[in-house]
């Protein structure tokens, strides 16, 4: 008998045994075409009070399996096959989670620039034996605010009618958007592009001077405090159709001050039901 399948001296149940910070790259068969990803696992699996370890190289060719064997449609395909497959080679676990945390690039288009941006991306998927499943997903993006107050106080202050004509202050701010759901899988694609709409403007790798001319401009016509981008993000992220009430809905947004040497948080969370809820009544 191995030592892993004896009987451990404290008898407890633990949630989560294996690795973190996995490396492997994968290739993603999607309706776009292909697309190499450079992924970071967890990969998990708990433990029975009666064994006292895990047979954790099974972690490793279950990733290897699936990754090396199988072409999935999308990050969450994949992670769904090495759930299975861990619960496959491990007979005694009753649940599987994976973690992939990669870079995604989402199509974006603002104030008539057009950009394939990069997001920030973490995957979780959560499978037991008795067939439950659980899906995380976090996407992280970057964009820009404008501030009312400055922009109204100095609109008043120098006499100028139109608001979005008088100067402010900006800052880049990091906002990070995650839905959490049972057996149904925001995309990607959905959950950045809610989150980049949100900004007074998003940003973009590459501007010519006519393009960030325009997208200042049209920065200043809609100036936000990072509490209005966390709440439109959240409105926005409510509104995708597929994404079940009962889902939990969580925003962040980080605006790194440009004027204060300290930075600005703002966080939401509630259930997608409670956000729709909102919406209607203000309909």
């Amino acid at each position: 008998m191995d030592v892993q399948d004896l009987k451990p001296p404290k008898p407890l149940y633990l949630e989560r045994v294996g690795f973190r910070g996995v490396r492997r790259r994968a290739l993603l068969e999607t309706p776009e075409g292909p697309v190499t990803l450079d992924l970071e696992l967890d990969v998990f699996v708990d433990l029975d009070r009666s064994k006292r370890g895990v047979h954790l190289s099974r972690n490793i060719e279950a990733v290897e399996a699936v990754v090396s064997e199988r072409r999935a449609r999308s990050i969450e395909g994949l992670l769904r096959s090495i759930a299975k497959e861990l619960l496959s080679r491990h007979g005694y676990a009753e649940k599987a989670t994976v973690r992939a945390r990669t870079r995604y690039y989402i199509d974006l288009e603002a104030a008539g620039v057009k950009g394939r941006e990069p997001v920030d991306v973490a995957v979780t998927v959560s499978l037991t034996r008795s067939g439950g499943e659980r899906w995380r997903v976090t996407v992280s993006v970057k964009g820009m605010t404008v501030c009312p107050s400055a922009q109204s106080t100095i609109a008043e202050a120098e006499g100028i009618s139109d608001p979005s004509r008088a100067p402010s202050h900006s800052q880049k701010v990091l906002l990070k958007g995650t839905v959490d759901t049972g057996k149904v899988m925001v995309r990607i694609e959905d959950l950045a592009r809610a989150l980049l709409q949100s900004f007074s403007a998003p940003t973009f790798t590459l501007l010519k001077k006519p393009q960030e001319a325009r997208l200042i401009l049209e920065a200043f016509t809609r100036p936000m405090f990072v509490e209005d981008v966390v709440r439109e993000a959240a409105w926005r992220i409510a509104a995708i159709p597929y994404i079940p009430g009962e889902a939990l809905l969580q925003v962040e947004a980080v605006s790194l001050e440009s004027i204060h040497p300290h930075d600005l948080v703002a966080m939401l969370r509630s259930r997608v039901s409670e956000v729709r809820s909102l919406a209607s009544r203000r309909v």
